[in-house]
């Protein structure tokens, strides 16, 4: 006789008993090594999926504001196109110097002084500074300070030192000006300032 043979004689409790007792087993078997580690890595990886959920969320609402990225890209490159016009290229600067002197001497200012100096590299673009020193009359200085202000180039005018007004042969008030212009040129990729 077998197992199963001596459990179908039993009595019907018995054998209640006995298919509790292997369902019992079957059951805290399948709890102890199937489910239970399954639930462990479950409550491991839930952080980690919470975490991904928020950031899925974050970019979906970068995604959404992707048209305003790229209007504002868009923009930005524009103000970049504009500014790079406002600064000359090498081959421009020899006319822009000549330029700033042609409006003071239209402006009625005698130049004493007109020396460029060495450029001065920045990160895209390089400094041009000059040296400056007019002599005329007060109200032709502020005309030709106006006037290299209205230019289409960006010209700083600094370090701006006037001395005493004197009279000159013409019985003319006239003042010695000088200062310090600042002019400005892109430095194209690769390209070395002097």
């Amino acid at each position: 006789m077998n197992a199963i043979d001596i459990i179908l004689r039993q009595k019907a409790i018995i054998k209640f008993l006995i298919l509790l007792i292997v369902l019992t087993v079957v059951i805290g078997l399948y709890w102890q090594f199937l489910y239970r580690p399954v639930i462990t890595e479950i409550n491991t990886l839930e952080p980690q999926l919470n975490t991904l959920k928020a950031e899925l969320s974050a970019k979906k609402e970068i995604v959404k504001e992707k048209p305003r990225y790229e209007a504002e890209l868009e923009e930005t490159r524009h103000k970049l196109i504009v500014a790079l016009k406002q600064l000359p290229d090498k081959s421009e600067i020899p006319t822009l110097l000549e330029n700033i002197s042609a409006l003071g001497k239209a402006s009625g200012l005698k130049f004493l002084l007109f020396k460029p100096k060495a450029e001065i590299p920045k990160n895209f673009y390089a400094e041009i500074p000059v040296d400056i020193t007019i002599q005329g009359k007060y109200k032709d200085m502020v005309l030709f300070y106006d006037r290299v202000s209205k230019m289409p180039r960006i010209v700083n005018m600094s370090d701006i030192v006037m001395g005493s007004p004197k009279k000159d042969a013409g019985g003319n008030m006239v003042i010695t000006t000088s200062c310090n212009a600042t002019t400005y040129k892109f430095i194209e990729e690769g390209e070395s300032t002097q």
